[in-house]
């Protein structure tokens, strides 16, 4: 054969091997594929992931309730200017006010579920090769230059090795040679996944994040006892209605909630279908939905009023005395310190006598005139003022701050305490004749005798203090030329109406919800921690020995954490080595 022939046919074949990796480089696919595999390119996409989402938690978001109302959502950003200025309208443009249903941040996510994947399927051929074909040989000189390795001056019996390994649960083979047995050991093979199940768990939880947008319904109901309200807001075939039966709190002797509990009757298209009870952590489930117990509200007043000409029933609300005004309790004794009176007071009228201007309630005391008593409102603070008609010739004339005690005329006055009473001003109840011009067409509503938590339990405030036994009593204001008084069940006719305080009632929260992502949050939480468990737990360990007159070397290969330097000498003890001082543990 001709050398310059052969030199010519080696240089074509050379050439058009390098013609062919060009073209393999320049393949769009290839190159796409060799991005999503590249293990930089994936770190930055869950970096700018990891930023975006923060920005989205720092940046206030439109709320859910204006998203889709072009006008609510202008009027909302607008209100943004106050705080981020002229960079308001570039914000907007941009999407950063409504981050995670932006399209920017959807192909966002999607490359990086699409690198993640990649990145998977690229490293899983390899790493089942290595779990179901590991290496069970290696070169004499790796035992040499092995990183984890332990040199020992003596040959080990290879048969105690062998039973030392396998009663640490490793997997082991034998290969003997002339003069020299060489030895692999292999545990926890299967640990090697533990990195492919929490890159898989990233997009189990992104796919969750998908499911959740697109088929997740949640709503929240606000329902007082006895009451039904539907769930869709519209007409829908399947329409679900929740009946709140019965709702139940607990309080500790200091204010603190104990116990939130709600009974429900759950009906679908008129028909009962279930009957339960929700808590804060357990809800009541149906049809895929759950129901939680979300908030709970203690003061609600149900009023009724009936036209007595006809008999029908024209209003009838339980309505929710959000509201809170002052009430002083007062403590009135005479000479002999006998209590005339101990209560708190509801303030009902709005009172000047000239120099005097305060809201108070008119009060009797038995064998005396009528007594004025209010609050006046200071830069600082509310004084109690007392006040008896006739002041002027000897009377009650007098003012006290709280925790007080003076006389006068004979009595002695205290000013116990200052409470904060429910209540609520209602500009629908039908007023009867002549009431219109009384209270401008409102009426008020003040609600005593009852004792919770506080309107905001979770402080642990104490709510009201009552007599023991104590009923409700629901003060009306704005009916007659004075205030009513009724207790439950208690009514009163007023110009051709009757009105009659149902009783005190409570109300629930109940958020509705319906999100099958919930599923695949747990899976790929379960995902992350059987990886991390894997990896940092049970790390994949693999040994060389070989053994021979001269001595024995035992090479190993596992993460750093593991410590593995320390196991093999442990493992050679075990196989009745001695080790050397050199590599003995400290």
């Amino acid at each position: 054969m001709d050398i310059g022939d052969a030199i010519g046919r080696d240089r074509a074949a050379t050439a058009g091997r390098a013609g062919l990796l060009t073209v393999a480089f320049i393949n769009p696919l290839r190159a796409v594929w060799w991005l999503f595999t590249n293990v930089r390119f994936a770190m930055a996409l869950l970096a700018a992931v990891c930023v975006i989402s923060l920005a989205g938690v720092v940046i206030p978001q439109v709320p859910p309730v204006l998203r889709g109302d072009a006008l609510l959502e202008k009027m909302w950003v607008r209100a943004q200017e106050d705080t981020f200025g002229f960079l308001t309208s570039p914000m907007d443009a941009v999407g950063f006010f409504d981050i995670f249903h932006a399209g920017w941040f959807a192909v966002l996510m999607g490359l990086t579920v699409a690198s993640t994947g990649a990145y998977i399927l690229s490293r899983v051929p390899g790493v089942l090769a290595s779990i179901t074909r590991p290496r069970r040989r290696v070169p004499d000189g790796y035992f040499e230059t092995a990183p984890i390795r332990v040199q020992i001056d003596e040959p080990i019996d290879a048969a105690t090795l062998t039973r030392a390994l396998r009663r640490s649960f490793y997997k082991v083979e034998r290969f003997d040679e002339p003069g020299v047995t060489y030895v692999f050991a292999d545990r926890f093979q299967w640990a090697q996944l533990g990195t492919l199940l929490t890159h898989a768990a990233v997009i189990i939880l992104i796919f969750s994040a998908v499911v959740s947008r697109m088929d997740s319904f949640e709503t929240g109901l606000f329902l007082p006892e006895g009451s039904t309200e539907p769930v869709f807001p519209v007409r829908n075939p399947n329409q679900l209605q929740v009946e709140l039966t019965d709702s139940h709190a607990r309080f500790a002797a200091d204010g603190q909630a104990l116990d939130y509990r709600s009974d429900l009757v759950i009906y679908q298209n008129g028909e009962e279908v279930k009957r339960c009870s929700s808590t804060v952590n357990s809800p009541c489930t149906y049809g895929g939905y759950s129901f939680f117990q979300a908030a709970w509200f203690g003061f609600g007043a149900a009023l009724q009023v009936r036209d007595r000409a006809t008999g029908n029933v024209v209003y009838r609300e339980t309505l929710a005395l959000s509201d809170r005004v002052p009430a002083p309790r007062v403590a009135i004794r005479d000479a002999a310190g006998a209590t005339l009176m101990d209560e708190t007071l509801v303030l009902t009228d709005e009172l000047d006598d000239g120099e005097v201007r305060f809201r108070g309630s008119l009060v009797r005391l038995p064998g005396r005139d009528v007594l004025i008593i209010g609050l006046r409102e200071t830069d600082s603070r509310r004084e109690l003022v007392v006040l008896e008609p006739d002041a002027a010739a000897g009377g009650v004339a007098l003012t006290l701050e709280k925790g007080d005690s003076t006389e006068a005329g004979g009595l002695e006055f205290t000013f116990v305490a200052e409470e904060q009473i429910p209540a609520l001003v209602v500009d629908d109840v039908p007023l009867p004749s002549g009431a219109r011009e009384l209270g401008g067409g409102t009426v008020s509503l003040q609600l005593t005798g009852v004792a919770y938590g506080t309107a905001e339990v979770s402080a642990g405030d104490a709510g009201s203090e009552t007599a023991s036994g104590a009923a409700p009593l629901l003060t009306i204001v704005g009916l007659d030329a004075r205030s009513i008084a009724l207790g439950e069940g208690e009514g009163t006719t007023l110009g051709g109406y009757e009105y009659t305080f149902l009783g005190q009632r409570e109300f629930s929260g109940i958020q509705v919800k319906k999100d099958r992502s919930d599923y695949l949050v747990w899976a790929g939480a379960g995902l992350i921690v059987l990886g991390l468990m894997l990896t940092f737990w049970v790390p994949r360990r693999r040994l060389w020995a070989r053994i021979s007159r001269a001595g024995s070397t035992l090479a190993g290969q596992a993460p750093g954490h593991a410590d593995y330097a320390r196991e093999m000498r442990r493992l050679a003890g075990n196989a009745d080595a001695s080790i050397p001082a050199t590599e003995r543990d400290e």
